[in-house]
């Protein structure tokens, strides 16, 4: 497994983890004029689409499940949640799919990475289930968050 770039705590990035820092990190108005919380967003969707075998899935289907604190003002949307069920009476499987947003301060202790990153999250019920898997891709400023 490979570090996690500029991570005090030594977070070890998983399979499902995306490191796309730069080095050295682009500053907040950098990663704003290079898009790279968007980029970030779909490279999550598109992880999620793959996963649930869903080809025409956008953000804008999810609903905001939760929302935080911007500089763009106090409902900024940091998770979005989707299910649905794909299949028929025994082989039908019940999918939740979720992408969120959290800065997590450098060296902050706690269960998941110590870096600004969009997450996603999917799960299957019914027939062939799918354990929940959590993945990151790491950017270096997110413009709100969760925690």
């Amino acid at each position: 497994m490979a570090t996690l770039r500029h991570s005090p705590s030594q977070y070890q990035l998983s399979e499902h983890d995306v490191d796309l820092q730069d080095t050295p990190p682009c500053t907040e108005a950098e990663c704003l004029r290079k898009g790279k919380q968007a980029t970030a967003k779909q490279m999550a969707l598109d992880k999620l689409k793959r996963a649930a075998g869903i080809d025409s899935l956008s953000l804008d289907q999810f609903e905001v499940t939760q929302t935080g604190v911007s500089a763009t003002g106090p409902h900024t949307p940091v998770e979005w949640r989707y299910e649905t069920t794909l299949g028929n009476g025994d082989r039908a499987r019940h999918w939740t799919l979720v992408v969120d947003l959290d800065s997590v301060p450098p060296g902050q202790t706690g269960n998941g990475p110590d870096r600004s990153h969009v997450g996603y999250s999917y799960w299957s019920t019914g027939y062939d289930p799918v354990a929940r898997v959590n993945g990151h891709i790491f950017i270096e400023y997110v413009t709100a968050s969760r925690s």
